[in-house]
């Protein structure tokens, strides 16, 4: 996985990390979290970059289009969206926070998927000195 990832570049790896996180995605979506002007830009992206890269170090596509699925989590039926296959499910340690920082082009990127703990939360960002600081109320029982 650490060779998959390290192929990929800022925007693919935003791409990844948000159908990890959700599982899949409208393609509009992933142009918004990629940073990218169309779909079109999105589909260049899994066809050029993500797909083959995943070929050569996994051994085979890690995405892929479905026309209608049924979201494990949710139960709901999904229809005409990006797939992460089954295969690349990952198994989500909530007890962890999982962050990722990555560089597109001219931004630096962070993500950090807090779960559950963060059902309204208001974060107050500062950055002082190159230092990038994210705080986050807790709640009591969590």
């Amino acid at each position: 996985m650490k060779e998959f990832l390290a192929a990929l570049d800022g925007r693919s790896k935003a791409i990844w990390w948000h159908l990890c996180c959700h599982g899949h995605a409208h393609v509009t979506d992933l142009a918004r979290v990629a940073g990218l002007d169309s779909d079109m830009e999105v589909l260049l992206y899994i066809r050029e970059v993500i797909n083959p890269a995943a070929t050569v170090t996994l051994g085979e596509p890690v995405l892929e289009f479905v026309s209608c699925r049924v979201d494990p989590g949710t139960g709901e039926k999904v229809y005409y969206q990006w797939w992460l296959k089954p295969a690349f499910w990952l198994e989500t340690d909530t007890s962890h926070t999982q962050v990722d920082v990555f560089e597109t082009g001219h931004e630096l990127v962070v993500v950090v998927d807090l779960g559950n703990r963060a059902e309204s939360c208001q974060p107050e960002v500062t950055c002082r000195n190159g230092v990038l600081i994210i705080r986050f109320e807790r709640l009591e029982n969590r």
